[in-house]
């Protein structure tokens, strides 16, 4: 653990399963969500190496297979920020989505939580990691805490995780999963000891400060890019000593003054800035490379005596509703016995620009309203019933009762998933729109949509945002597959058979965001003549790890049909037919490893 500046670690490769490991399950807690880092950490907690965004196609492919229903991400609802590209692969993560729907004019889901268990030939283990970073795109400095479970020396009991794992992540998990936490062993980071995790659910009241109680360190030190009065004086009340706090200009100036305080300046956070991909592609230090770390998105509270320190970092910023509540949170209480992992972070805090009281800015405090009037809205229309419904008319969206009581504050609009720029604007007297004319194919169906509010009073104001939506009828598991199907194409076809069959990835040189038209250009060779495929070949890798081989052929059998499909409807008719008859001559040889292995064929 480590607070120096140039010590940027990346949570994804935290996480990420170590060579012979394999994903069982992982459950994220984030307030805001952007879906193409989610679908970085897919790649990360699926994939073979270290490429993430840029892995291979096939790459990509496999990752998904490997995640898909472990993965459930615990987000705010209607935090998803709508992506600008890559919306067709993005669906294929709508089922691990989950909304907790929290009215944020009282309470927010604001936790940062990543859990996860991975299986291999030394056993299980589990990670867990709490702290302040949402899963977006942001670079703003984050602080956070990795606990690996085992049975090393120095390893110790922390009950807290399973207790958190069982109330604020509940249903997450199954019965053996939280056996193994409750039994788990876990080492932390040199120096530092865990004394207790603290959580709160939406709506609770739960003061996060007790165990400072009567404290008379020699300085405290925080970090908070959001503060005010209540949740300052509630420190200053608890704990004595002078006390030097970084935040931002904006919030300073908001809370004023307060006695014992020394503010240092820091930038404000972009805590939902989106991840574009061409970035990540360039070798990156971090979880994302696409711009400075210009802001502090960092919630710590850290109080020293001598050589020695208490710390409490997590999500909770230091307000009101983040100290005490009824915003749900996650923090961890930590005694640092080292000072090369506390004395960084204490002159980082002290080095910061000092700051005074500034006259308040008239215009940016009528945004601020602004903003406040239209989040209103939003939270208004979250609160109210939505479904699809997809027919031979099309794809409609209606919202139980209408939205007319909001429009005097807002306008609204909605667009189809895969077609966002197709914006449909909410008529007055309206309970549904037709978001598409006729259904789409069963590769573009969703369950989510995108919503935008407009400010009536400066349309310049405004926020979109991603919502899942039950789509009755929808099975996800079948257009998964020809999701999939369609993304693989002709031209890569008998490469991600090779890939599933002897776990060789003949598009490594390509990446995944290639559009068609750079995608390999396949092989016209019969499949007899193809020597990878010759049975004995195929025979040797399942005497290798016949359980895996076995799960991976399974996996090719049900997706033939759905090539078949993809193919049939292929509009160019030379295509259409080189793709089925290449089609029909790999359905024989997959028929005769079914049974060489002893299995019955589909």
């Amino acid at each position: 653990m480590s607070f120096e500046s140039s010590d940027g670690a990346s949570v994804f490769a935290a996480m990420r399963p170590r060579k012979g490991q394999m994903l069982t399950r992982a459950v994220i807690a984030t307030y805001s969500l952007d879906m193409v880092a989610l679908l970085g950490l897919v790649l990360a907690l699926g994939g073979d190496d270290e490429a993430d965004f840029a892995s291979s196609p096939l790459g990509l492919v496999k990752a998904f297979e490997q995640v898909r229903g472990k993965l459930v991400v615990m987000h705010q609802l209607g935090r998803i920020s709508a992506p600008r590209a890559h919306r067709s692969i993005l669906p294929l993560l709508d089922t691990m989505l989950h909304a907790v729907a929290t009215d944020e004019r009282t309470a927010s889901w604001h936790p940062k939580i990543m859990l996860a268990r991975y299986a291999g030939d030394g056993g299980h283990e589990w990670r867990f990691w709490i702290g302040s970073r949402n899963l977006t795109g942001s670079t703003d400095l984050e602080a956070g805490l990795l606990l690996v479970s085992g049975n090393g020396r120095g390893t110790k009991t922390i009950a807290d995780v399973h207790d958190l794992a069982a109330e604020l992540l509940a249903g997450s998990l199954q019965e053996g999963e939280l056996a193994e936490l409750r039994a788990a062993k876990w080492s932390a980071p040199a120096g530092v000891t865990v004394r207790r995790l603290l959580w709160r659910r939406p709506g609770e009241e739960k003061p996060f400060l007790d165990e400072w109680d009567g404290r008379r360190p020699e300085r405290i030190r925080a970090l908070s890019p959001f503060i005010d009065r209540t949740g300052i004086g509630a420190i200053l009340g608890l704990i004595s000593g002078p006390m030097t706090l970084m935040t931002t200009r904006e919030s300073m100036s908001s809370c004023g003054p307060l006695g014992r305080v020394e503010y240092r300046t820091a930038a404000a956070p972009d805590p939902e800035a989106e991840v574009r991909v061409e970035d990540q592609q360039e070798e990156a230090a971090g979880d994302f490379s696409d711009r400075p770390t210009i802001g502090v998105h960092a919630k710590v509270l850290m109080t020293t005596r001598g050589q020695k320190a208490e710390m409490m970092l997590g999500s909770a910023n230091l307000t009101r509703r983040g100290l005490r509540g009824p915003n749900a949170e996650a923090v961890v209480l930590l005694d640092i016995t080292d000072p090369a992992v506390s004395g960084p972070l204490a002159g980082f805090i002290d080095q910061g620009v000092q700051l005074s009281a500034e006259q308040p800015d008239e215009e940016r405090e009528m945004r601020l309203r602004i903003e406040r009037e239209l989040d209103h809205a939003i939270y208004a229309l979250l609160e109210r019933p939505m479904a699809l419904q997809l027919d031979s008319a099309g794809l409609r969206l209606s919202i139980d009762g209408g939205i007319d009581d909001l429009l005097a504050t807002a306008t609204v609009s909605a667009a189809s998933f895969g077609a966002s720029e197709r914006q449909v604007p909410w008529p007055p007297k309206a309970s549904e729109v037709v978001l598409l004319e006729r259904p789409p194919p069963l590769e573009e169906q969703s369950s989510l949509v995108i919503l935008m509010a407009s400010s009536v009073s400066d349309p310049a104001v405004q926020r979109s945002w991603v919502q899942r939506v039950e789509l009755p009828g929808l099975d996800e598991e079948r257009r998964d597959r020809a999701l999939l199907a369609r993304y693989v194409g002709v031209s890569r076809f008998r490469a991600w058979l090779r890939s599933l069959l002897d776990g060789y990835d003949a598009t490594g040189g390509e990446r995944w965001t290639d559009d068609a038209a750079n995608r390999g250009n396949g092989t016209s060779l019969p499949i007899s003549q193809f020597e990878h495929f010759a049975l004995e070949n195929m025979l040797a890798s399942w005497a290798r790890d016949p359980l895996r081989f076995e799960a991976r052929l399974k996996g090719v059998t049900a997706m033939l049909d759905t090539f078949e499909e993809t193919f049939g409807a292929l509009q160019e008719a030379d295509e259409r037919s080189a793709a089925l008859r290449e089609l029909g001559e790999v359905r024989p040889f997959i028929a005769a490893v079914t049974l060489a292995i002893g299995q019955e064929p589909a």
